[in-house]
């Protein structure tokens, strides 16, 4: 019996690890695999919002978009985060399908740009870019 809870709390926490924000290998933003379907994307500047979503051609460039990202993982201190900056633009990624629910990436400056995952991790990016996706004409 003590074996078989020894076995089952080792399970839990490796599989803890490997949720789709962290790893014992490497820290991911979030995980964009080929199972998501959909993305629901709020894009905000300033005090305005925009809500769209996208499949099929649209999301597999994105999803190639965010693979090519280089970032690494940063400590943040509460109420210090990069998302805290005046005027920022932020893109929220919410998934359907596939290993994880999403993530933000924040865009403070031409080269200054982050990504948010659900579990509240942070990763400077350090070949930022804009995301590749076309807001629908209003």
């Amino acid at each position: 019996m003590k074996k078989l809870i020894a076995l089952v709390l080792a399970l839990v926490c490796t599989l803890s690890l490997c949720s789709c924000g962290w790893n014992s290998q490497k820290a991911v933003a979030t995980v964009f695999s080929e199972n998501v379907t959909k993305v629901d994307i709020a894009h905000r500047i300033g005090t305005e919002t925009t809500n769209w979503s996208i499949e099929g051609t649209e999301l597999a460039t994105l999803r190639e978009w965010f693979n090519n990202l280089d970032y690494k993982l940063i400590e943040v201190k509460d109420g210090q985060s990069p998302g805290d900056s005046n005027g920022n633009e932020v893109y929220n990624f919410a998934f359907t399908g596939g290993e994880c629910l999403g993530f933000s990436y924040v865009i403070n400056g031409e080269n200054d740009c982050y990504i948010l995952n659900p579990e509240g991790y942070w990763f400077s990016v350090s070949n930022p870019t804009n995301p590749p996706v076309s807001e629908p004409t209003k």
